[in-house]
């Protein structure tokens, strides 16, 4: 997975996969959101901007409490059954939908992590400590690939109550869908493209020769572990470029005109999403004894 992936893409896959262990292949860069409360929303190019699927989809935010309301349960559950599960601890930033899906974009953290994310604090799940009894009550028995059961076990039981009667958990397969092939659709057309071509321009009479803000995140001089100065400095004028062509606002309103479009044609089916995911963020909130 590129590291150019939205936060909200990320935060999913948690849900799907019921509980977590070791991070993805592409580290902890990739699977670590960036930390919007040390960004200042003011020097980020996105903080005005709401795409039209962010209504029917999952913010980070709204990820980490589903997730915090499951792991609670799933917790409760296996203390019944007599097993002490401890599950994932980590800090989730309050970020949206749109936060980084441009690239970066925010030129306080540009300034100051380059291309990298800022590391939440995180605490590993004792899964392997709990022996296979232990593992088959969190999630069932194993499927034939040798896979956990996403809902099986005290985290399928979790998940279903949180989901309500006949409710699917987590993010609806429809605006998944919209979220995704906009992003992947808005990359092809002609404005977007153009824009890029602006921002290369912009790019190269700094000293810095990529084609789109993606080959710059991806370049591999750039992952190693720890930020080094290369980086800041093409993360600045990453941001620069950006904010003097327009690309972000072009690349936004090319995608929301997209949403817009898929929004209309599946408006029944989305407000009925859209009620899915407030009961289910209701429900989460009172597990963990939060209102909202």
């Amino acid at each position: 997975m590129r590291k150019k992936t939205t936060a909200v893409l990320f935060a999913a896959a948690v849900l799907l996969t019921g509980c977590s262990g070791a991070g993805d292949d592409d580290g902890a860069r990739a699977s670590a959101a960036p930390d919007s409360s040390i960004a200042p929303k003011s020097s980020s190019l996105t903080a005005d901007l709401a795409l039209p699927v962010e209504s029917y989809v999952f913010s980070e935010s709204d990820m980490g409490l589903l997730t915090h309301a499951m792991n609670d349960l799933a917790r409760d559950c296996m203390k019944a059954k007599g097993f002490d599960y401890r599950p994932d601890e980590t800090d989730t930033p309050d970020i949206g939908v749109v936060d980084r899906r441009y690239g970066i974009a925010n030129s306080y953290t540009a300034a100051t992590y380059g291309y990298h994310f800022p590391t939440p604090r995180t605490g590993r799940a004792n899964v392997q400590a709990l022996g296979e009894a232990g593992r088959i009550a969190l999630s069932g028995k194993p499927r034939a690939d040798g896979r956990l059961d996403p809902d099986g076990g005290c985290v399928g039981e979790a998940k279903r109550r949180l989901a309500g009667d006949k409710g699917t958990f987590g993010p609806d397969e429809i605006a998944r869908r919209i979220n995704m092939d906009s992003y992947v659709r808005s990359e092809k057309d002609p404005r977007v493209l153009a824009a890029f071509r602006g921002w290369s321009s912009c790019m190269a009479a700094r000293g810095y020769r990529y084609g789109s803000p993606m080959d710059a995140i991806d370049d591999p001089r750039f992952g190693k572990p720890t930020t080094e100065s290369t980086e800041i400095s093409t993360a600045r004028a990453d941001v620069e470029c950006k904010k003097k062509t327009g690309l972000v606002r072009t690349w936004f309103d090319v995608e929301s005109a997209m949403q817009q479009s898929e929004i209309d044609k599946n408006a029944e089916s989305l407000a009925r999403i859209k009620r899915h995911k407030e009961d289910q963020l209701k429900r989460a909130a009172a597990e963990i004894g939060e209102s909202r």
